[in-house]
Parts: structure tokens; sequence; C-alpha cells
């Protein structure tokens, strides 16, 4: 009768122990199994930059793997300061950053680095699942037709994945925005001025590297954000310093760029829409998104219906229907949702919008302009296209 013996784990031989290795589900896990046995330990050590890039393909998915490889190499470039570039710096920088996309890797990366790049993730995650849960809500209202949607239908794993790739790309574009700091004694030309490289920025990424619905995406995430922390109806002048960690940097203004800008004649969105296959889309692969995307830019031809090349006030609603941000947001989820985010969208707005301020309120502007009358700007430039 034959007999059996029993083998230890860590008798295994040590080709067979790096691949039990490899197989751990992400960094955490790994660094678990390594500190388990002084073999595996031994084994880890000895191979830990390339199980810390294997390791670290098996935690995040294809959809984000890329997003979190540039977000990582983005941190590691030396950038100018935001306020000491030029529109040749902010084209270079989004071309570097780019760059990342296509000609670099984590190959041989190492575990401190891996652990960096897991703990980023796991935020990520948990920042897309608040925003699930919470995004039909502010601190004093909410979104009811959309709140059912969302409860009566989970969201789908596109959605999910596409909030945290929408949240990868804010933290990308926070690299771009190194030193930025809000002071309350700064002069108006350089709220201006911060203004206007902010939608150099805009322009540099639709030109180089992002497509219109993935600008949307993050404009909804960080709109999340916004509403989150402070609510609709917030006082623009309050100090926020208090905000933790990388949103610090962006949010107060990465949104006056994107809602105050909208009279630059050369913002991206007042450009004429292109071809499909003419867009370079940061990720290509999804398809509902792009579907939402032309629900969206449909639905904003219909909320106003103004002829732009006739109506000398077209410019104006223009600017109110961009503060739309229950539309913008729409980018966000699957085109079969359509039909329940349309109600809270539609003209007139529904009771729920009766005491919201829009972000960019087309009357204060005006009045903005009455008391920082540097800001010649914004004054006398018109939109187009």
């Amino acid at each position: 009768m034959a007999t059996t013996r029993e083998v230890k784990l860590t008798g295994l031989a040590p080709e067979i122990l790096l691949t039990v290795l490899e197989f751990c589900p992400d960094v955490a896990s790994l660094k678990n199994v390594a500190h388990a046995h002084p073999t595996l330990y031994n084994l880890f050590h000895a191979y830990q930059n390339h199980l810390a890039t294997q390791v670290l393909r098996n935690e995040l998915s294809d959809e984000v793997y890329t997003h979190a490889r540039v977000s990582f190499l983005a941190g590691q470039l030396i950038l100018k300061r935001f306020g000491s570039l030029s529109s040749n710096d902010i084209d270079e920088g989004v071309r570097n950053i780019i760059n990342l996309k296509s000609n670099a890797s984590f190959r041989n990366i190492s575990m401190a680095s891996a652990i960096s790049i897991s703990r980023l993730h796991r935020k990520v995650v948990e920042l897309a699942d608040v925003c699930v849960r919470d995004c039909p809500e502010t601190l004093e209202q909410s979104f009811t037709p959309f709140q059912n949607s969302l409860t009566t239908r989970r969201p789908s794993r596109s959605e999910r994945i596409r909030i945290q790739q929408a949240i990868y790309v804010f933290e990308i574009l926070r690299n771009l925005c190194k030193e930025l700091y809000v002071k309350s004694d700064m002069p108006p030309t350089y709220y201006a001025d911060t203004y206007l490289l902010l939608g150099e920025v805009h322009l540099a990424l639709m030109e180089y590297s992002l497509a219109p619905w993935e600008m949307y995406q993050v404009i909804a995430v960080q709109a999340f954000f916004r509403r989150a922390l402070f609510g609709l109806d917030r006082d623009e002048y309050r100090n926020e310093r208090v905000i933790p960690g990388f949103l610090s940097y962006g949010i107060r203004f990465l949104h006056k760029a994107i809602f105050l800008s909208r009279g630059a004649q050369n913002n991206w969105t007042r450009k004429r829409l292109k071809p499909l296959d003419e867009y370079k889309p940061f990720w290509a692969g999804d398809e509902f998104g792009i579907q939402m995307w032309k629900k969206i830019e449909s639905e904003q031809l219909t909320l106003y219906n103004y002829n732009v090349q006739s109506d000398g006030m077209f410019d104006q609603d223009l600017v109110q229907l961009e503060g739309r941000l229950d539309l913008w947001s729409a980018a966000l989820w699957d085109v079969d949702r359509w039909d329940d985010i349309v109600p809270t969208i539609r003209h007139p707005e529904p009771k729920l919008w009766a005491d919201i301020k829009h972000h960019c309120s087309p009357v204060d502007m005006t009045f903005h302009l009455a008391r920082n009358p540097d800001i010649v700007w914004m004054r006398q430039e018109n939109a187009v296209g």
C-alpha cells in the first residue's frame, strides 16, 4: 500500500511559492501572506518588485489600471507652480502626463509605491461608493426621481467603474494645479488670471487626452464633492482650508473655471461637436457613457429653444444652462437610466429646484463684474459655435 507524506506549504519549491504569492488578490493580502512565515518573507523580499507589479495588476481592474498608473506617475513629474504657467507650459504638462499612458508602466515598481497606489485605489473605491449612495442628495435637498431610480435598480458595474475613472481623472488634474492656494487678500486680477489658466488646462485636455463625455464625468464628480461638502447654497467666499487631502487644491477653482470661464470664446464647451472618431478619449471602452453623452447634448438643445446666430441673449442663457449640474451629472450613469433622470432636468424646473441657486448666475456675474472692473475679459468676450 502506498504511503502518503505530509508536505507543508513552506516546503514546496521556491518557484511554486512564488506563484502562490503572485496570485494574491491585492497588495494588503500579499503583505499578510509574506509575513506569515520566514520562508515566504525571504522569497517576498527577493522578488518584491516583481510581486508588487503582478499583484497590483490583480488588484486593479482593467478599466482603471491605466488611470491608476497615470495618476501615480503624474504625481512624480516635476511641473511648474500653477501661477507661473504659460499656455505652452500647460500644453507641455498635459502632453507629458498623457505620454505616461502609452510610454510608462508599473514594471519593477517598488513595494512602497505599490502600497501607495493600492491605498489611493481604496480611497477612490470608497469615494465612488459614497457618490453612488449620496449623489441624489445635498445637505438639505434630494432629487427624488433619481433617488428612486437608484433604489429600485442598483447601480451597475459600468456605472461604478465610470465614477472611479472620473475620480482618478480629477486626481490627475490636481497634478496640473501645484501650489494653487485660496487667499482672501489677493487682487481681483489674480483670480481672473487663475480662471483663464484653468480654462487653458481644459482646452489642452480636450485637445490631447479627454473626450467631452469624460470631461462631463469629471465635472459631475467634482460637483458631487462640492455639494456633499457644502450643499448648493454655500457662500462662495467661505474659507476652504478645512477640505482634507487631494480635494484641497481643486474644488473651488476648478468649479469657478468650469462655470465662470464660459464667456471665453475658446472654451471647450463652446466647440462644435466633432465626429466620434476625432475625439481622443482617455479610455475608449465606455459605450454606455458615449450614448449618455449624446442624450445630454441633445437635451441641452431642447431646454432652451434659441438660435445661436440670431439671439444676442443666448450666451447668458447658456451660462445658466451650463450651471445645471443635474444635467451634466447624468454623464456618470448608464443610458438606460435616462428616463429616470430626465424628470429632474426638464424646463421649467421642477419644484424641488425652486429654492436652489445655480452655481453660476448671470445676475450674480453682473454684480461680480461691477465689484471687480479689472476683469474685463469676462465682459468683452462672447460665445461662438
